[in-house]
């Protein structure tokens, strides 16, 4: 079939069409951040790529990309975690969530029960080896205030460069009695957010 004028226009079509889409999947960044650069002249702003640079003439502008949230969520487990690591042991695993790389504000619900006997649960967030997002305490038993029942819950920031996984660990304080408490339902939540910048209060 003989090439015409239209087979021409249609392939230019789709090869600038591919390319824009190409631009858009590298901007903004994995983190939701957009570079940009503002031409100290002109005013003039163009986007860049993440690991390109503003020239001499320009003054980088970044801004985060806020159509709307990201919003991960581990959806619980099944059956019940019986938590047998007592304290100073390493904490026991509960389960995890997977996240892209980012930022994220990271939730944590923890509900648990135990039957007899008294003790102190504790239960974590780690985000890292040795790094707790959130983290929660609570006596468990027949003391005033205790309860058979107890929920926890804690949020915490998180930055994730390469990506990486939330995970859950819960353990006794020593001196527990009775049954080991069981974790009867869980739930990870993590919203991405913009890049996280620490700032101090400057209050001792």
């Amino acid at each position: 079939m003989p090439i015409t004028k239209r087979h021409i226009a249609l392939a230019a079509v789709a090869l600038v069409i591919g390319c824009a889409a190409g631009a858009y999947a590298a901007i903004p960044g994995s983190n939701g951040v957009v570079h940009g650069c503002r031409n100290n002249g002109s005013g003039i702003l163009r986007v860049i790529d993440t690991g390109q640079a503003c020239s001499s003439a320009e003054s980088p502008l970044n801004w985060v990309q806020s159509a709307g949230y990201e919003v991960y969520r581990s959806f619980g487990f099944s059956p019940d975690v019986e938590i047998t690591a007592v304290a100073p042991d390493d904490f026991q695993h509960v389960m995890t969530l997977s996240l892209q790389p980012g930022s994220y504000a990271v939730s944590t619900l923890v509900d648990a029960q135990k039957d007899s006997g008294d003790g102190v649960l504790v239960c974590a967030t780690f985000t890292a080896p040795n790094f707790v997002t959130s983290a929660g305490r609570s006596a468990m038993g027949t003391g005033p205030g205790d309860s058979r029942w107890q929920t926890m819950s804690g949020t915490g920031l998180a930055d994730f460069p390469n990506g990486g996984q939330a995970e859950l660990k819960c353990r006794q304080r020593a001196g527990v009695t009775g049954a080991n408490p069981r974790v009867i339902e869980a739930d990870i939540t993590a919203v991405r957010i913009g890049t996280i910048t620490q700032h101090e209060d400057g209050q001792g």
